[in-house]
């Protein structure tokens, strides 16, 4: 599902990882990956989660990028599925 963020305003990510068990595990770090429209080519960028009990966060500010479709994923170490999504930056 593509969520449409305005362009400018912040994105947060949270990330909660469990085992192939259905149990919470925390892994030693988590990475957000984005790539987003930047003129005529798309500019990636990793961005350390911070930890926080059992979640990781990290935010993303819309205004690096140009209209148009972005792209994010999650990684971790711990896990072998991450997460990934899309996002359409809009005019404000």
């Amino acid at each position: 599902m593509t969520t449409n963020v305005t362009y400018g305003n912040a994105c947060q990510f949270t990330a909660e990882f469990v085992s192939t068990n259905n149990l919470i595990t925390i892994p030693l770090s988590a990475t957000l990956n984005l790539s987003y429209p930047t003129g005529l080519t798309y500019t990636s960028c990793s961005i350390s989660m911070i930890q926080s009990q059992n979640f990781f966060t990290a935010t993303w500010l819309s205004s690096v990028s140009d209209l148009g479709a972005a792209f994010w994923n999650i990684t971790s170490f711990a896990s072998t599925v991450n997460a990934q999504g899309d996002l359409r930056i809009i005019t404000p």
